[in-house]
C-alpha cells in the first residue's frame, strides 16, 4: 500500500501597517515661529517614513493660531475629520501645549479620538493616551498648560500697559480715514471726506439710518466695497481717535481661554494721549455729536429723525407691561384707521398686557374732554400732557403737565361717542351684506360682534369636520394662547344664547344685528349688550378647551417621563391590530 504524506503549508502573515499622522502649531507668525513650525515638519516627516510599521499619512501644521480654542485652527479639524473618516490610526504632538492648551477641549478631543480607537503620542510628557494612566496625566498636565496660558496672558497685559503709560499703541490697528506710514497715522483724504460727511449730516439732523439710505443711493461704499450701515455709521461717530488722539483700552479680554472681549466701562483705567496724529474731526465737533446722541437717546423715538412721530408718540404707557404704546394704521375699505397698542403687543412678544388696540379717534376725543376743549392739536397735547396710563382696555389716566390726574373710562366713550348713527348704519349694512362676500372674508353672523372680555381682542371662528362627519364652528379669542388663555365657545351654543336672550325659538341674524350691539365672553361666561342698553349674562358650559403646558408642568414632565412596560406596549399592539382589521387600514410594506 503506498504511504501518503500531507505536506502543511505555512502562510505568511502580514501585518498592517500602522497609519500615522502628526500635528504641529506655533501660536505666532513670526520668522523665528515659522523656522521652529517648518523643522517640526521635517522632523516628524522623517520619524514617521523611517519607521517600516508606519504608513505615512502627513502632517498637519497650524500656523500663527492660539491653542486656547480649536475653533479657528483649520488644521486640527481637518485632521480631525479624517479620523473619522479612518484615515488615522496614530497621531504624534510635541507636547500637550502644541495639541490645546484648554484641560476641557484636551479631555474631550483626547476622548472622542479614543471612542475611534485612535491613540496620541505626547513626545516631551512621555504620554499614550490609550495607556491606563494616560488620560489622568494628561488632565493634570493640561491644567498646568491652561495656567500657564493664563499666565502668559497676565504677562502680555502687564506689557500692553506698561506701553499706554508710555503714549504707545498695542500694534497698528485699521481706521477707517487713516493708513500707517511707520509708526504714525496719516489721512486717506478720500475716506476722510466720507467721515467729515457723516458728522456733518447727523448735526445737521440726520439719522444713522438716513445716511445709512442716502450713501446707498450714492453709491458710496465702504473700504472693502460693502454697504453702509448703521452700525458703521455708529462706530465712525463714535471714535475720539479722528480728533487726533488716542484712548487706549477702550476694550479688554475677559478671559485668556475663551478669548471674550468686552466694553470697558469704567472696569479697567483708560489711557488718553494727546495730539499723536493729525485730526479728520475737531474735538467740538466730536463733544456735539456725543451730546446730540445722548439727546436722541433720552428722547427716545421721538429724538429719532427716521421715524415717523406724532405729539402722542411716547407719552401713552402700558401699566401692565410698562412699555410705549406705538401707532398702526389698518386699511379699511372706506379709509385708514389708526390705533395705538403696546409695543410688545405689535412685535408679537409674550406679555400679561391686556390691553387691545385704542382708536386715535376715540382717544382724542377723551383728551378733548380732559382738557376741556373743543379742538385738539398737536401742540396743545405737547404743551398740556405729560403722559397717559392705559389700564386694560377700560380706564385712561391722564397726567397733566401742571401736575392733575384725570380718569376716563375707554369704554363708555367707545360705545356712546364711536359709535355714531352713521358708523352704526355702516356696519349694519355690512351685516345685512355678509352673504355678498362670505367667500373673501370668511365672515359668520358673528364677524365684528364678539370681543374677548379679558384681552379686549375680538374672537375669530374657525371650522372643522369631526370624526362623526358632522361640521363644526368654533370662535377662538384672536390672541395667542401663550398670552391669553381664555375660553371659546360653538357658533351653535351662541346661537341658542341669542335665541335665550332675545326669546325667539330659532336664531336670525337680520333680529340679531337689530337688537344687539356687542357680545363680550370672559370665563365661560356670555355677556349680551343691547342696543337699549340692557345687559344680559348667560353662562355655558362645553368640552374643556385646550390648556397650553406651564414652566411647572413641564420641568416634571421631563424629571418624571411617562416609561411603557412591555405588558403595556404589548397591550397597545394588539389594540392597534385590532382597528386597522376593522377599519381595513393599509400598512406600507
Amino acid at each position: 500500500m503506498a504511504k501518503i504524506t500531507k505536506i502543511n503549508t505555512s502562510k505568511l502573515l502580514i501585518k498592517p501597517k500602522i497609519k500615522v499622522a502628526a500635528y504641529a502649531r506655533v501660536s505666532m507668525d513670526t520668522d523665528r515661529l515659522r523656522h521652529s513650525l517648518s523643522t517640526q515638519i521635517s522632523y516628524y516627516n522623517n520619524l514617521i517614513q523611517e519607521n517600516p510599521e508606519w504608513e505615512y499619512v502627513g502632517v498637519y501644521a497650524d500656523l500663527g493660531i492660539t491653542g486656547t480654542s480649536i475653533e479657528k485652527r483649520v488644521e486640527f479639524k481637518r485632521m480631525m475629520e479624517d479620523c473619522k473618516r479612518g484615515k488615522i490610526d496614530l497621531i504624534l504632538t510635541k507636547s500637550i501645549q502644541r495639541f490645546a492648551r484648554n484641560t476641557v477641549d484636551l479631555l474631550n478631543v483626547v476622548r472622542e479620538l479614543k471612542s475611534l480607537g485612535i491613540e496620541v503620542w505626547f513626545e516631551k510628557e512621555n504620554i499614550q493616551s490609550l495607556s491606563g494612566d494616560g488620560e489622568l496625566m494628561l488632565s493634570i498636565l493640561a491644567s498646568f498648560a491652561q495656567e500657564e496660558s493664563r499666565s502668559i496672558s497676565e504677562n502680555v497685559k502687564w506689557g500692553t500697559i506698561k506701553r499706554f503709560k508710555q503714549g504707545i499703541p498695542n500694534g497698528k490697528f485699521s481706521i477707517y480715514g487713516y493708513r500707517w506710514e511707520g509708526e504714525h497715522l496719516v489721512i486717506i483724504e478720500d475716506e476722510a471726506k466720507i467721515v467729515r460727511r457723516i458728522y456733518k449730516e447727523y448735526l445737521s439732523g440726520k439719522s444713522r439710518l438716513q445716511i445709512e439710505k442716502m450713501f446707498d443711493v450714492e453709491g458710496i461704499k465702504t473700504r472693502k466695497g460693502y454697504r453702509w450701515v448703521d452700525s458703521n455709521i455708529k462706530v465712525i461717530l463714535t471714535n475720539i481717535h479722528y480728533t487726533g488722539n488716542l484712548l487706549f483700552q477702550k476694550e479688554y479680554v475677559v478671559d485668556p481661554i475663551s478669548g471674550k472681549t468686552r466694553k470697558n466701562r469704567g472696569e479697567l483705567p483708560q489711557y488718553f494721549v494727546e495730539n499723536t496724529h493729525e485730526a479728520i474731526i475737531s474735538m467740538e465737533d466730536f463733544k456735539k455729536v456725543e451730546t446730540e446722541m445722548k439727546r436722541r437717546r433720552n428722547a427716545g423715538a421721538i429724538g429719532n429723525p427716521s421715524i415717523n412721530t406724532t405729539a402722542l408718540t411716547s407719552k401713552i404707557r402700558c401699566v401692565h407691561c410698562q412699555k410705549n404704546f406705538q401707532r398702526a394704521i389698518r386699511n379699511q375699505k372706506e379709509a385708514k384707521v389708526y390705533t395705538w397698542l403696546c409695543a410688545n403687543r405689535k412685535a408679537g412678544k409674550k406679555a400679561n398686557c391686556q390691553t387691545g388696540e385704542i382708536r386715535e379717534g376715540i382717544l382724542k376725543e377723551i383728551l378733548q374732554e380732559a382738557l376741556g376743549v373743543k379742538v385738539i392739536d398737536d401742540k396743545l397735547i405737547e404743551e398740556k400732557i405729560d403722559y397717559i396710563e392705559i389700564i386694560k382696555k377700560e380706564k385712561i389716566i391722564v397726567y397733566k403737565n401742571d401736575g392733575h390726574v384725570l380718569e376716563k373710562p375707554y369704554r363708555e366713550k367707545d360705545r356712546s361717542s364711536y359709535y355714531t348713527k352713521e358708523i352704526r348704519e355702516q356696519l349694519s349694512k355690512q351685516r345685512r351684506d355678509k352673504h355678498q362676500y362670505k367667500r373673501t372674508y370668511n365672515a359668520t353672523p358673528f364677524t365684528g360682534l364678539v370681543e374677548c372680555g379679558k384681552c379686549a381682542n375680538p374672537y375669530r371662528s374657525q371650522g372643522r369636520t369631526l370624526t362623526t362627519g358632522v361640521y363644526e364652528r368654533r370662535m377662538y379669542c384672536n390672541t395667542k394662547s401663550t398670552i391669553c388663555q381664555n375660553t371659546s365657545i360653538k357658533q351653535y351654543t351662541l346661537e341658542r344664547i341669542i335665541c335665550d336672550v332675545l326669546n325667539i325659538e330659532s336664531f336670525d341674524e337680520k333680529t340679531m344685528d337689530d337688537k344687539v350691539q356687542r357680545i363680550f365672553i370672559n370665563d365661560n361666561k356670555v355677556t349680551i349688550l343691547l342696543k337699549n342698553g340692557i345687559e344680559e349674562t348667560r353662562v355655558y358650559k362645553e368640552k374643556r378647551p385646550f390648556i397650553p403646558w406651564s414652566e411647572e408642568r413641564r420641568k416634571n414632565q421631563k424629571q418624571n417621563p411617562r416609561v411603557w412596560t412591555d405588558e403595556e406596549r404589548l397591550k397597545q399592539s394588539e389594540l392597534m391590530k385590532k382597528v386597522r382589521r376593522e377599519k381595513k387600514w393599509s400598512t406600507r410594506k
